[in-house]
């Protein structure tokens, strides 16, 4: 990679859809700090601005925001993010958890495309209630770090190691600081310190408690709107995410090259990879659905069959399934 090109990645299901990351290049690498509830969470509308910063060398400093919203009905609005002052689309998703849909919105296009998703029971919170949280006794592993306010609100913090191994059998330790909130019961800052890499932080910069416009939450009038294509037959021996069955989470990803002939030719798109994520966390069957060519659909290949995932959990036991990476590969 070099400096004129950043690379975005997605990890996508056809009836699931998580934005674990909003650059492989910026802070989010490890996981966007506020992830996508498919349990409604009711009862605590918010209106939040997310920051993510991190000194990525080659690079340089990169800050990427993106504006994150919930009404009192547990929809979620994700809208797309901001690096270094640059919008990166125009591309929003609306998670409506009422309906059970993934409202993928493009305000250039003046399209929107419809896909199931699978919903959890709803869960009812009151954000002025009494909370006895911290936790009395820390995790394993965990040292507790208190209590603070962070945009507004009361939070309480945990710090301590997370240790994951890369594909050349190395392990990478990384000093982990997180900090939740009491009411509201989401993460607020993580400060990631790996060892001999640059800090990396995601933070709640603003947040707002009011009501959001319920107009956000739909599609708008004047759109083109189409259904998104049927999810492929499923690999034998996988489960599908969702219910009970945990997504899996990144723990290690490699930066997606641009090939030297999408280079020559300023060469830009989205590749799609369908994978297998195994009990271990490992990707088996890494293979391109929709490519674009020039050396790119292999180069997105190549950096998949690296990653490491936490595997996705049934009740407490890893279990193998089957999803989607969309590397997105943006010229600037």
């Amino acid at each position: 990679m070099i400096l004129r090109y950043s690379v975005a990645m997605k990890i996508l299901r056809w009836q699931w859809a998580a934005v674990l990351g909003l650059s492989t290049a910026g802070a989010w690498g490890q996981g966007i700090l506020l992830p996508v509830s498919y349990t409604p969470v009711q009862g605590a509308p918010f209106t939040l601005t997310l920051i993510g910063d991190s000194d990525q060398g080659r690079l340089g400093p990169q800050e990427i925001s993106r504006r994150i919203l919930r009404d009192s009905q547990g929809r979620q609005r994700y809208e797309a993010p901001i690096v270094n002052g640059a919008a990166q689309s125009s591309t929003a998703n609306i998670y409506d958890v009422v309906a059970g849909k993934l409202i993928t919105l493009d305000a250039a296009a003046k399209t929107a495309v419809v896909a199931p998703i699978r919903v959890g029971k709803p869960i009812l919170l009151d954000p002025t209630a009494q909370n006895s949280m911290p936790p009395a006794t820390p995790p394993d592993g965990q040292t507790l770090l208190g209590t603070k306010k962070i945009a507004g609100l009361d939070a309480w913090g945990q710090r301590g190691p997370r240790v994951t191994k890369r594909p050349d059998g190395a392990t990478l330790s990384t000093d982990r600081e997180v900090w939740f909130s009491v009411n509201y019961r989401i993460p607020l800052l993580e400060v990631l310190r790996p060892e001999g890499r640059p800090q990396a932080t995601q933070r709640v910069a603003e947040f707002d408690p009011a009501e959001p416009d319920p107009a956000l939450f739909k599609i708008p009038d004047g759109y083109k709107v189409s259904d998104a294509p049927p999810p492929p037959e499923p690999e034998p021996g996988t489960v599908r995410i969702g219910g009970n069955v945990t997504a899996p989470r990144v723990l290690y990803f490699a930066d997606p090259e641009f090939s030297e002939d999408a280079r020559r030719h300023h060469i830009a798109g989205n590749v799609l990879v369908s994978l297998v994520v195994d009990e271990n966390g490992l990707p088996q069957n890494v293979k391109v659905l929709r490519g674009v060519g020039y050396g790119l659909d292999e180069k997105a290949v190549e950096a998949v069959r690296k990653y490491r995932f936490r595997p996705a959990m049934r009740e407490g036991v890893p279990v193998k399934v089957q999803m989607n990476v969309e590397v997105n590969f943006q010229n600037f």
